[in-house]
This record gives structure tokens, sequence and C-alpha cells, in this order.
């Protein structure tokens, strides 16, 4: 059940409830600053909590929360329970220490270091220094676009086509925390929002972002389809009230969308 806003002026009213959202810890920022809208126009506070794109669906079948942020497409069984609205587009981009030579890295080099056959970085440069890799933890969406562009899969989720990523990493949960990592650890790689990672580069996180498959994780490629890697970012809801309609009309209005964009992702609106 898709549903498409494009008209905030919807008209205040008031109420006590406060609307509660909760999920991908990738939407989080965009969706606190879409807050700060709704409470300027409409005068109603909203808490916005992370958790991952899994707790963000589960809170709201459960009407834990009024809305779930999901940084990946529905799948068949959550749309026959959630309605969603489609806000953007983001990439997964790989990440590695500033201090590192490489420069691109391609699906299979990936592969054999996450399942840990590469274990230093002069095997494919000619940089002495060990691989430390960082990956997500269940329930994070970021790790399923992983899981399902790379074939191997976390090892609580079964064995993938191309087998297993190690259990020799450290495990993230929110994208700064894997970005940190990386940035603080010489030999890291990671993988994380690509409109996360160009924000923290520009506010000086020591990270770069690898081209993957021979094609930069840029705005253009990733609206042409060309960067390998591209995702849906969406909110959920179970139900129609006034709160949601309105919240949701900020996010697809000129000013929500600027925000979107002003963020490193892609807005759904043409005209952004």
């Amino acid at each position: 059940m898709i549903t498409l806003f494009y008209a905030a002026n919807l008209g205040a009213y008031s109420v006590e409830a406060t609307l509660k959202i909760s999920g991908s810890s990738t939407i989080q920022s965009l969706a606190e600053d879409v807050a700060n809208l709704y409470k300027q126009r409409y005068g109603q506070p909203i808490d916005v909590q992370g958790g991952g794109t899994d707790a963000g669906i589960r809170n709201t079948i459960k009407g834990i929360s009024d809305i779930g942020m999901v940084s990946r497409a529905l799948k068949r069984n959550e749309k026959s329970k959630l309605h969603y609205t489609t806000i953007g587009f983001d990439a997964v981009a790989i990440i590695v220490n500033v201090r590192n030579p490489l420069k691109e890295i391609n699906r299979t080099t990936l592969i054999t270091i996450y399942n840990g056959t590469i274990k230093n970085w002069k095997e494919i440069t000619s940089w002495d220094q060990p691989i430390t890799i960082i990956s997500k933890q269940t329930g994070r969406s970021t790790l399923e676009v992983f899981e399902e562009y790379t074939g191997l899969k976390h090892h609580l989720h079964g064995r993938g086509i191309n087998g297993n990523i190690s259990k020799d990493v450290y495990e993230a949960g929110s994208n700064i925390e894997a970005a940190t990592l990386v940035g603080g650890m010489p030999g890291a790689i990671g993988y994380v929002s690509a409109g996360t990672a160009m924000l923290l580069i520009e506010k000086g996180m020591p990270i770069k972002i690898l081209a993957l498959d021979g094609i930069a994780a840029t705005r253009d490629n990733v609206i042409n389809g060309t960067y390998p890697v591209r995702r849906e970012l969406n909110l959920v809801y179970r139900k129609y009230d006034k709160r949601i309609i309105n919240y949701l009309g900020l996010f697809m209005s000129i000013d929500g969308q600027e925000i979107v964009k002003a963020q490193g992702f892609i807005p759904v609106r043409k005209d952004r």
C-alpha cells in the first residue's frame, strides 16, 4: 500500500498525543529535522527514536510507534500490514580510513574481505596493514542491503549463496557508529549510508568513500541507477490520522524534500 503526499498545508489542529516515530538511523536525522518543521507549524512535539529498520516496522505493527522509518524496500508481507510513503533514495557506500591508499573496490574483493579470506591490505595494495572489518548488527537494513549485494549473510541469518560474513568483525548499530570506528582505525573497512558518509566527511570525519565496481557513489550515479547499491527511504504507518497526514505532507513538501537533499540523499520529488 503506497501513498504519496505532495501537499503539506492540511490545517493545524490540537491533539494531546505525541506522534511517535522509530526505526532506521539513516532516516532519523531527516525525521528529526522535519519534526522541527512540524512543531513550528502545528505546535505539537514529535518523539523520534532510532533502533533500526526492523524495530521501526515491529513497533509500528504493534502500535508502539505511529510511524516507522525503513531504509529499504518493503517486503511483500510488510506491505500487506502497513501503508508506506517513499520519501527519498540512498546508496550504501563502502568506506575506509583516509590513510588507506585504495580508491575503489569490486564486489569480488569485497566478498573476500568480508568472509575473512583477505586479512591484510597488502594483498590488494602496497599497504601493509591488517584489515579490520566493520559490519552491522542484525535488524539493520544496511546489513540486509549489503547481504543482498554480496551474497554473504550474517551467521544468524543462515548461509548466503557466497557464504557468511566473518565472525571476526566489529558490529556497529548506527551509521555514525560504523563511520566512527572506520575513522578511528587505519585498516578498517565498513559500509554505511552514502548520504550520512558524505555529511560526516564534510564535517571532518577521516573516512573516504570507495568507488564500487568502478562506479562512484555520486548523486547522479544513484539517480540513473548505475551505482550498484541503491535503496528506498520509506516511512510506514498502520492508519491515517491528521497528525500522520500532516507530517508526511511536510516531508513531501518543498521544504521537506530540501531537507532530504541537504543531508546528501536523493529527493523523491523530481522538482528538487
